[in-house]
């Protein structure tokens, strides 16, 4: 439910905070107070337009925000997911923001978003009915889930979308096979050509790193066998060799060691010493042996190269690309190979999910249209107690018909399907006598719009699941008997959502868990709205007023008791 709504430098309203409770919240007040300056504010919060005209003068910014504490649902926590904000123990607040720059923010739990998360937002949490269309009832894309939800289809109507969306997913594969499949029999002669022309270079992993390093050393034969030779000639072979003086040292350290023992580590050092010489003299003895002075393998290595640079230029660049590309081309004529059969293995699988869907859509139609004749009957019942007796009400379902796109063969027609079934479902209704039926987005009167959403309202409390209702002056054109029988209907609705209802009518107001008075107080400096929750006194004297007018007398405040009791009378 909506626990508070703040609203600072709005409009008339310089600074309030009215906090509401579960039930019927009745708002009244005199024309031109401003009650509709507060309902116009939550508006704002749930994403109307925020025109800087509203800040109020002499104010550098207007703040809105609204606090709601709300049941943890699977479409509020959905909600939250997908927008990366977070959920704080059943507590949304929403604040909106303008200065006077132009400039708007607009917050969720303290969390910067976009207005189009906002919208998202309010429509979940409120559906607001008068002068500030936020009325989910006149979207006529909701219009079928009001209809299944009253003829209890939902289960089956989660599944057939379950199943339409298995089929739009293979139906997706068969297609990007099918054009796939095409191209790919067009340039199969290509495809062919470049695998051979890889394969028969047949590159290794890092095959040109190696061969580089080869070619360097061949190269440089020469360089090597020379520095090589005369290294080993220094170290090993050579008169005065290292290894040579090495050995003459350890001689005379042997001699100085049996005189001081100090010298015997110097000569262990100096013997490792001629070990490693003769060990680095060794390898490069071994080395030069073996260097190859090969022109034919410097050659051939060098075409080599050649080859898988020419298949680097046309593949990627690196031997790892040329091999994906190996692998892709084997895949893609392995794909060729199997497409015939892999088509026609989809085609049935897509055969056969379209089937099911005509069986389960038909059924969603049929018990569709059962339960179309039953609300419209009941809503034209509900309608005719609120004064509406020549109204007629339908609720029209059908095929539409396509030549493209998704659909099934009924009856020899091309019926359009939808992630819900088949059928377009529209409320259509006639107010007056000699009227047609027309959409229900269509009907101009606010007050018979306020009382057909209260009608549908009534009927489908458990179906909709926006937890607050809001009904702007739901008593235009109406009065007495009609009026009790609205405020009925609001107090008995209010059972299953929290209500909030501008009205003029005491027979409304009296239906109320409580009332709230807007005010609007002027002095030679300012004017300024102002709203406060009443006593139960206070609301037996406001609706003897909205009785009596100005002057109040001893019958007005009977009246108006004798309302408030009979409301409390019927409550127990």
């Amino acid at each position: 439910m909506l626990k508070s709504l703040y609203i600072k430098d709005y409009a008339l309203v310089d600074e309030l905070k009215v906090e509401f409770n579960s039930g019927l919240n009745i708002i009244t007040g005199e024309t031109g107070a401003g009650k509709s300056i507060i309902v116009g504010a939550l508006a704002v919060i749930l994403g109307d337009r925020f025109e800087k005209e509203v800040i109020r003068t002499g104010a550098n910014k207007t703040v809105l925000e609204a606090d709601f504490v709300l049941p943890e649902t699977s479409e509020l926590l959905m909600f939250f997911k997908d927008n990366d904000l977070i959920w704080e123990k059943n507590s949304v607040l929403i604040r909106r923001e303008l200065h006077e720059s132009g400039r708007s923010r607009s917050f969720i739990n303290d969390t910067p978003v976009p207005i189009s998360v906002l919208v998202t937002l309010g429509d979940i949490l409120v559906d607001l009915h008068g002068q500030h269309q936020h009325q989910l009832l006149l979207q006529v894309t909701r219009h079928i889930d009001y209809l299944d939800e009253f003829a209890g289809l939902w289960e089956d109507v989660n599944h057939f979308r379950s199943n339409y969306q298995q089929y739009i997913e293979l139906n997706k594969k068969l297609n990007e096979l099918l054009k796939h499949g095409n191209e790919l029999k067009q340039k199969t002669d290509l495809l062919v050509f470049e695998l051979n022309e890889i394969k028969s270079v047949n590159p290794q992993p890092d095959e040109d790193e190696e061969l580089k390093k080869e070619e360097k050393i061949l190269k440089n034969s020469e360089i090597l066998f020379e520095s090589t030779r005369d290294l080993f000639n220094n170290l090993y072979e050579n008169e005065g060799s290292v290894s040579e003086v090495l050995k003459k040292s350890l001689s005379v350290l042997e001699e100085l060691a049996g005189i001081d023992e100090k010298f015997i580590s110097i000569k262990s050092e100096c013997e490792n010493a001629a070990i490693t010489i003769d060990e680095i003299a060794n390898s490069l003895g071994d080395y030069n042996n073996k260097i190859n002075f090969d022109s034919d393998r410097l050659e051939e290595i060098r075409q080599r190269m050649a080859l898988l640079t020419g298949l680097k230029k046309k593949y990627g660049g690196s031997i790892e690309t040329i091999l994906d590309k190996k692998q892709s081309l084997q895949q893609e004529l392995l794909l060729i190979e199997n497409l015939d059969e892999e088509i026609a293995s989809i085609k049935h699988k897509v055969n056969a999910q379209l089937e099911y869907l005509k069986e389960t859509g038909l059924d969603l139609s049929q018990r569709r249209r059962k339960a179309a004749d039953e609300l419209g009957s009941k809503v034209k019942e509900e309608l005719s107690q609120f004064g509406m007796v020549n109204v007629r009400f339908s609720v029209s379902s059908g095929y539409k018909e396509t030549t493209e796109g998704h659909f099934l063969e009924i009856d020899g027609r091309r019926v359009q399907i939808f992630p819900k079934g088949m059928d377009q479902v529209e409320f259509l209704i006639s107010a007056n006598p000699g009227e047609n039926l027309k959409p229900l987005a269509t009907v101009a009167s606010g007050g018979e719009i306020s009382r057909i959403m209260l009608a549908l309202k009534t009927l489908l409390a458990e179906a909709d699941k926006v937890p607050v209702l809001i009904f702007d002056e739901i008593d235009i054109g109406i009065s007495g008997r009609i009026a009790q029988s609205v405020g009925k209907s609001l107090r008995k609705l209010s059972q299953s959502h929290q209500i909030i209802c501008i009205t003029h009518l005491p027979q409304i107001a009296s239906s109320g868990h409580q009332q709230y008075l807007v005010e609007k107080i002027s002095s030679d400096i300012e004017t300024k709205t102002t709203i406060r929750k009443l006593s139960r006194e206070e609301r037996i004297e406001q609706i003897a007023r909205l009785i009596g007018g100005k002057t109040i007398t001893d019958a007005h405040l009977s009246s108006a008791l004798e309302l408030m009791n009979e409301v409390d009378l019927i409550e127990k």
